[in-house]
């Protein structure tokens, strides 16, 4: 990685699948971007870190009691899964929620308060947006890139052109697969939106190709179509009906002088040169705001009596899309736990414990999984040390092997 100057920013990947190897971007000098370089996602970086089973330090002091533990095979089996994987150590919340209940909350080193990056969970986010826009008649699913950004239309080849907003979704647009590259060219590009438009790599409508640079033009195209900015959409049709509090926001861009803005607020979501926000990667939220994410879904789309996403949306986004366009991830690598079987708009989709279920997943170990037969929300939240090239963080791995635990002591005590 070509460091640009100190501050190396961990992009988040949200769910990707990629390398095994962590996704760092440093970003530095030219205003090296917050984000560093979405590679968040790029390398689904969920590979990120594939660490072996070691005898980790113990994580008993911010365990629940032994008593407790000892009285809730839940608590014991997360326990014993967190002193398993070293990296696990930067785990900073489990939420295991089911049928709306608490059946496991603990936070270590951290608060319910705290909030971090959610990484490419951001995407799973941007395409409930998407969805809520089609049900609205804003946009269609088969509408090309050219209808939606009219603006840049002329500037398209004919391939780029006729890309359509499913196959943004889907990932098979052709776009520059950021699983395995840096970010850096694009996000200290002064327009990324045309930087993204000339760098389709791949005949598009066949191959999936995960890509921050196609998630990142769900961005300007909700912005076409709903005449506000994605915040102050999400805000209306999503974050206030779910009581996640974004007031005050900070909306910093992507740069590394404003990184301390993002830093220090409780809600972030940041912009790029002009002024899109980054639906790919870097909303900031805390742990609870991706329950009531989570749980909007296992709810097929209601909320307090109300429809917040049609419930159509729902299960079309979370069912696989990509077809046989998917390659098959988990599986070449030996051993690995993290095997998805297909991707939905901007869902993972893979089975756990033999019963069916889908995940919004970030770098570094951010996850929202729903697992709707058992009426079961899992989620994590972890720390990504940004100050420190290589810094171990959490992969895919470790958080399937976390859902691993938790699934079929569900299956046979749902309550304690």
């Amino acid at each position: 990685m070509h460091s640009l100057r100190q501050r190396t920013l961990v992009l988040h990947a949200s769910g990707g699948v990629g390398p095994l190897a962590p996704r760092r971007i440093l970003i530095g000098t030219r205003a090296g971007r917050l984000a560093v370089s979405a590679v968040i996602c790029a390398a689904l970086l969920l590979a990120c870190s594939k660490s072996q089973p070691t005898s980790a330090p113990s994580r008993s002091s911010s365990m629940p009691s032994q008593s407790s533990t000892a009285a809730d095979p839940l608590a014991a089996a997360i326990g014993n899964v967190l002193n398993s994987y070293t990296t696990l150590g930067n785990v900073r919340a489990i939420i295991v929620d089911v049928n709306g209940r608490p059946r496991f909350e603990h936070y270590y080193s951290s608060t319910a308060a705290e909030s971090r990056s959610s990484y490419s969970v951001t995407k799973s986010v941007t395409s409930t947006l998407v969805g809520i826009a089609i049900s609205e008649g804003r946009l269609r699913l088969d509408e090309r890139l050219s209808q939606m950004l009219p603006r840049y239309a002329a500037e398209m080849t004919p391939s780029v052109a006729r890309v359509t907003l499913r196959q943004l979704l889907t990932h098979t647009a052709g776009f520059t697969d950021t699983w395995n590259i840096q970010l850096g060219e694009l996000v200290t590009s002064p327009d990324w939106v045309r930087f993204i438009l000339k760098h389709q790599d791949y005949a598009p409508f066949h191959d999936f190709h995960y890509s921050d640079y196609g998630a990142h033009l769900l961005s300007p195209i909700l912005v076409q179509a709903t005449g506000q900015s994605v915040l102050a959409y999400a805000r209306a049709k999503l974050f206030d009906p779910l009581g996640i509090v974004t007031r005050p926001a900070s909306e910093p861009p992507f740069d590394e002088a404003h990184a301390p803005d993002y830093d220090r607020a409780g809600f972030a979501w940041p912009v790029d040169p002009q002024g899109f926000h980054t639906t790919a990667f870097f909303l900031k939220l805390r742990p609870r705001d991706m329950a009531a994410f989570g749980q909007l879904f296992l709810q097929n789309g209601r909320w307090n009596g109300r429809q917040v996403v049609p419930t159509a949306w729902v299960r079309q986004a979370t069912t696989g899309q990509a077809g046989k366009s998917f390659p098959d991830y988990g599986s070449s690598a030996p051993g690995s736990a993290f095997n998805p079987t297909n991707y939905g708009y901007f869902w993972w989709v893979e089975p756990t414990s033999g019963v069916t279920a889908y995940y919004a997943l970030g770098f570094g170990g951010q996850l929202i999984e729903v697992v709707p037969s058992l009426h079961l929300l899992i989620v994590v939240s972890s720390n990504v040390d940004e100050t420190r090239p290589g810094a171990p963080v959490v992969g895919p791995d470790e958080v399937q092997h976390l859902v691993d635990a938790i699934v079929p002591i569900i299956k046979t005590h749902p309550t304690r």
